[in-house]
C-alpha cells in the first residue's frame, strides 16, 4: 500500500470515528487504568445481535454500494458518502435519505467528498476532486463553493461531527522521525488552529514532503476521535493503550498495556508479496524486500476509535488479511474495559451511539447492507 493510499484512505475513514453531536460527560478529575493482553483476551464476550436495517443496496432504493464512509449531523441523523455518488442524509423515523447536492465536475458540484457536516443552517461539503467547500442550506441548495488547502500524503482537512480538524505529518528535522499533527481549526480554510494532538512516526522520515526510505507494509499511524466538547480520544496504535484529552492538553483518563497487535507473519508477507505485478523486475523485487525488511514485527494494536454520545469507547483491532475477524473492545466513559466482540473482517464499523454500532457488511444475497448492530453489554459503568 503507497502513502498516499494510506493516508488519504485515513483522512475518509476518520469522519466514521466521531462521536455525535451531543455533549459527553468527561470526568472532573484524571483517571488512569492499566490491563494486560492476558486481561483483554479475558473481558465478557458482550453479544452483537441485528437491529435497525437501513439500507440495503439492491437498486431498489438509495444505499451504499462501494466503501462508505459516515458522520454524526444533528438530532440523531447521520450522512454517508462514498466516490462518484451522491451524498446521503440519513433521519431518525424515516427509511429514504435526502440526496444532497449534484454528482459533477463544475464549481457547485462534486464528485470525490472527503468530509460532510452539519452546520447551523444546512451542511458543508469538502470535494477533493475540485479542492472546494461547498455550503449548502437545510434545503440541499448551495450558497457558497470556496477553496480548501489540497489533500495530499501528508496534509488533509476534515470534519468529526462538526468539529473541523486539519491533521498533517511533518518533517522535525533532519534525519529525525517525522511528526503526526491533529488541529482543530475555525473552518476548512484554516491550517493554524489549535494543536490537540501530536504523535512521532519512528517508522517515517520525510524529505520535501515524501518518504526519505522504504515505508514498512504495516504503517503504524494514530487512530482518533473528536468528542462534540471537542477532546480527542486517541491512541498511538503501536499497543493497546488509550486516552482522552481536553483541546488544552488536560487528561481525563487513559488506559494503558503492554499489548501489541497480532505479529506479522510469512503469510502475510507472502500475501503481499502476491499482489506484485506479474513479470515484476529485479528493481520492483529489490524495493518491495527493503520494505519488509523496514517491516516490524507486530501489526498495530488499534486500528479505529470511535465514541459514543455518553462518552463510552469502542476500540477496535487492526484488520489482518490472515484473519477473518476483528476484535473490538469497549471502554467504559472513564476508559476501562468492559466487554469485548468480534465482527468479520469484512464487516465495517462507520458510527457508534453507545449501544449499537452501524455496520456495512454483506446482507442479503451477498448485497451490501447498511444495519445497526446491538453491541450491549449485560452491565454498564
Amino acid at each position: 500500500m503507497t502513502m498516499r493510499r494510506f493516508l488519504l484512505g485515513l483522512l475518509v475513514l476518520t469522519a466514521c470515528r466521531d462521536t455525535k453531536p451531543t455533549a459527553s460527560a468527561a470526568p472532573a478529575q484524571s483517571i488512569t487504568h492499566t490491563t494486560t493482553a492476558a486481561a483483554l483476551d479475558s473481558l465478557p464476550t458482550i453479544p452483537v445481535t441485528n437491529g435497525r436495517l437501513v439500507c440495503l443496496s439492491d437498486g431498489q432504493k438509495p444505499c451504499p454500494t462501494g466503501t462508505a464512509t459516515a458522520n454524526w449531523l444533528h438530532g440523531g441523523s447521520f450522512t454517508t458518502w462514498e466516490p462518484h455518488h451522491q451524498i446521503q442524509i440519513w433521519t431518525p423515523n424515516k427509511t429514504d435519505p435526502q440526496l444532497l447536492g449534484e454528482l459533477g465536475a463544475g464549481e457547485a458540484q462534486y464528485d470525490f467528498v472527503v468530509s460532510v457536516a452539519a452546520t447551523r443552517t444546512g451542511y458543508i461539503v469538502l470535494n477533493a476532486s475540485g479542492m472546494r467547500a461547498l455550503r449548502y442550506n437545510a434545503n440541499g441548495k448551495v450558497e457558497s463553493s470556496l477553496p480548501f488547502p489540497p489533500v495530499s500524503m501528508t496534509h488533509a482537512t476534515g470534519y468529526s461531527g462538526d468539529v473541523p480538524f486539519y491533521q498533517v505529518i511533518h518533517e522535525a528535522g533532519q534525519d529525525s522521525a517525522a511528526e503526526f499533527e491533529l488541529r482543530e481549526i475555525d473552518g476548512p480554510g484554516d491550517t493554524v488552529g489549535r494543536t490537540v494532538l501530536k504523535s512521532k512516526l519512528n517508522w517515517l522520515r520525510l524529505r520535501d514532503g515524501r518518504p526519505a526510505a522504504p515505508v514498512p507494509l504495516f504503517p503504524i499511524l494514530p487512530s482518533y476521535a473528536i468528542a462534540a466538547d471537542s477532546d480527542v480520544v486517541w491512541s498511538a496504535g503501536e499497543l493497546f493503550s488509550i486516552e482522552r484529552r481536553s483541546p488544552a492538553g488536560r487528561l481525563r483518563w487513559s488506559l494503558t498495556s503492554d499489548a501489541p497487535g497480532p505479529a506479522v507473519t510469512a503469510a502475510d508477507i507472502a500475501a503481499a508479496r502476491s499482489r506484485l505485478p506479474d513479470g515484476a523486475d529485479k528493481a520492483q523485487k529489490s524495493r518491495f524486500d527493503s520494505i519488509v525488511a523496514a517491516t516490524a514485527k507486530f501489526h498495530p494494536a488499534v486500528g479505529a476509535v470511535y465514541v459514543a454520545p455518553d462518552g463510552r469507547v469502542i476500540v477496535a483491532g487492526f484488520p489482518v488479511a490472515s484473519h477473518d475477524s476483528v476484535r473490538y473492545v469497549v471502554l467504559s466513559t472513564t476508559g476501562q474495559p468492559v466487554g469485548r466482540f468480534s465482527l468479520p473482517r469484512s464487516t465495517r464499523v462507520l458510527l457508534f451511539s453507545g449501544d449499537s454500532a452501524l455496520a456495512q457488511r454483506a446482507g442479503a444475497n451477498a448485497q451490501r447492507e447498511l444495519r445497526w448492530l446491538v453491541v450491549r453489554p449485560a452491565t454498564k459503568r
